[in-house]
């Protein structure tokens, strides 16, 4: 059976024309789908401004687990930065061992300066948690001393090392 070009228009007009009224019917009765980002997807629309953003560098006397108040001002900063990015903040906390152990293992000075290097972790992750960033999306890191750089501080930074 053959048609001719202007009875399929015809048939398809018709069949369209009959769906038109479920089809609109369809969408008034369904309510909008906000889709939400996903992290990566966060990520992927805010490469350019998270390419600027430098780490935060924040040095501790040997002794010392609290932040100073510059310091904390520093780190306020740098979240109200961050926070509108809506990416994960990493703190990587270095420690090094007690200089004066008499009676002291290698191991222990080693846990000491671990519980040192998490004591000033959990110091910033208040800090950052007040300033409106959620718990899961920071990441602690606690790292004993590094062998060819001694030094105390805190690094925080929006890269996973």
């Amino acid at each position: 059976m053959k048609h001719k070009p202007l009875t399929n228009f015809a048939l398809s007009s018709a069949l369209w024309l009959t769906l038109l009224p479920a089809f609109s019917y369809a969408q008034e009765n369904t309510a909008p789908v906000k889709q939400i980002p996903n992290e990566q997807a966060q990520i992927f629309l805010n490469a350019g401004a998270l390419t600027s953003v430098e780490p935060l560098m924040i040095n501790f006397h040997p002794q010392q687990i609290t932040l100073e108040e510059d310091n904390m001002e520093r780190l306020i900063k740098w979240i109200t930065r961050v926070k509108k990015m809506s990416v994960p903040i990493h703190v990587y906390s270095y420690a090094t061992p007690p200089p004066a152990r008499r009676n002291m293992t290698e191991k222990s000075a080693q846990n000491m300066a671990m519980r040192k290097a998490f004591n000033r972790a959990i110091e910033a992750r208040n800090v950052i948690e007040t300033q409106g960033i959620e718990s899961k999306k920071i990441s602690l890191h606690t790292i004993g001393p590094k062998s060819n750089d001694p030094t105390d501080q805190l690094r925080i930074t929006i890269r996973k090392e």
